[in-house]
């Protein structure tokens, strides 16, 4: 449910840096610096055999050395060295001013915006899915029962921070509303996983609260608490709410008789808003 009408509260933000890093004619990464901090955030492209060829390896092994030298010369003089030495095999773009927010969700933006990499599904690239999902509330859906993969809107290359690899139960999903601010922005891009069973207390979820058997109902995003109560062997829910991180807004009760179903648990915002 939504609250009283409040006026929105900017995402914090800082000025940045970014810089393009160009290949074979074509941009093939940036780096992002804080100037305050001094701390860079790298992003590459991924698909280095399907865009250079045989000189894949070698471009590879300069994109992985970079970070590398950043640490161990310092930002201010690994920047230098950028603008005054890297210049052959990659090249590199004079730095741009940029508002920052968390400084590697601002990378992804960047890097998507600047970078056309090969799209391999569930390899490098997961789907926007055009979810009518409204954070501070339930909104309606107009794609249930169709495949994500076949409904995507378009498909936005993700690294999750703490996994090696990517697999078809991911998606994306741009978030609208404030109701799960400041953790989860309005207007940006989360990634979620297909919810399979097992605890739920405390993550937050995508639930659907279905309409009739014909029709596919509705969807929110809240953080999931419940209280059980224990019956011998056995325990039973004895209440559900589904909670807000802003407190501008009102957590509500998931009832049984609702007929709600838990459709994936939020992983990480990949984008914050543009």
């Amino acid at each position: 449910m939504h609250g009283s009408a409040q006026i929105r509260t900017p995402l914090t933000t800082r000025t940045a840096e970014y810089r393009v890093f160009e290949a074979l004619g074509e941009n093939c990464g940036i780096v992002l610096t804080d100037p305050e901090t001094g701390e860079c955030a790298f992003r590459f492209r991924r698909d280095w055999e399907d865009f250079a060829g045989e000189e894949a390896e070698v471009l590879r092994a300069i994109a992985d050395d970079l970070p590398r030298k950043q640490q161990e010369m310092g930002t201010a003089a690994f920047l230098q060295w950028l603008d005054e030495t890297l210049s052959n095999t990659i090249r590199i773009v004079p730095p741009c001013p940029t508002i920052c927010g968390e400084l590697d969700r601002t990378a992804n933006a960047l890097y998507r915006r600047t970078v056309r990499s090969t799209v391999r599904r569930y390899e490098t690239h997961l789907p926007l899915i055009p979810i009518d999902l409204a954070a501070g509330g339930l909104g309606a859906d107009t794609t249930a029962g169709a495949t994500r993969a076949a409904n995507a809107r378009e498909w936005i290359e993700a690294e999750i921070p703490g996994r090696r690899g990517l697999t078809d139960d991911f998606f994306i999903v741009r978030i609208h509303g404030r109701s799960m601010e400041p953790h989860i922005p309005d207007g940006s891009l989360c990634v979620f996983r297909s919810y399979y069973g097992g605890s739920r207390r405390n993550g937050i979820f995508i639930v659907q609260r279905i309409a009739t058997m014909d029709e596919g109902g509705e969807y929110t995003i809240k953080r999931y608490d419940s209280s059980k109560r224990s019956d011998g062997d056995s325990w039973t829910h004895q209440q559900i709410r589904m909670k807000p991180g802003n407190p501008e807004f009102q957590e509500w009760e998931l009832r049984e008789e609702d007929r709600n179903v838990t459709i994936a648990e939020f992983v990480c915002v990949l984008e914050d808003p543009a």
